[in-house]
């Protein structure tokens, strides 16, 4: 029987997770027209359901799905840190944030989310595994997580973007990634591909320079 801790749990766990719903994406490369990250995450999870289901993919697909669904949570906390801040790629010209530096302020914020919640132990975890990127269900997510942003700047109107150059290879080693882990499933390249070239002529026709 569900005692009252539970439903209080319950209740502080959707009310800690809908500031989501308020943490912009892409502050640093787009003008206007970002997403939320409760957005991102909406389309990601509908994306790793429909990719899993309609390819078969021999995958643990509620464990995807609660990944998806839960990646980027601690952002509720952090907000949104923009690629052009922690993509290599930018270096010359952006302020770096490092990979440990952000895993750090994820981790403590996931730990204050989750704090004093009966099921916070099983939450962490999934999301431990994603940031690991040890089991298949996590790779899956992570490249769909990168296909996810291509895909929104591909709907966004060119002079959106601020920056005045593209590097397009942003998805490319988390795609590899699930591609070598799932024993080989092209598709998921086909798409980046397709989208990456929507992306090129549309840059390139506004005069952003691309970088693969």
């Amino acid at each position: 029987m569900t005692n009252q801790k539970q439903i209080q749990d319950l209740i502080t766990f959707f009310q800690r997770a809908n500031k989501l719903k308020s943490v912009p994406r892409f502050s640093a490369s787009l003008w206007k027209e970002g997403d939320t990250v409760a957005e991102h995450s909406w389309r990601l999870s509908l994306m790793t359901y429909t990719i899993a289901t309609e390819f078969e993919l021999k995958i643990d697909l509620p464990k995807a799905l609660a990944i998806a669904m839960l990646h980027d949570l601690a952002e509720s906390i952090t907000g949104d840190i923009d690629a052009v801040h922690t993509y290599k790629a930018y270096k010359e010209k952006n302020k770096q944030i490092s990979k440990e530096e952000k895993y750090a302020a994820e981790k403590k914020a996931m730990d204050n989310i989750m704090k004093g919640i009966f099921f916070g132990e099983k939450m962490k975890g999934l999301w431990q595994e994603y940031e690991d990127q040890q089991s298949i269900e996590a790779k899956l997510v992570k490249a769909l997580d990168k296909l996810e942003a291509f895909l929104h700047l591909a709907d966004t109107p060119a002079e959106a973007f601020s920056q005045d150059e593209f590097h397009a290879s942003y998805a490319d080693e988390a795609v590899q990634h699930f591609d070598d882990a799932a024993n080989h499933f092209p598709e998921l390249k086909d798409m980046l591909d397709t989208v990456k070239e929507t992306l090129k002529q549309k840059y390139t026709k506004a005069g952003i320079a691309w970088k693969q």
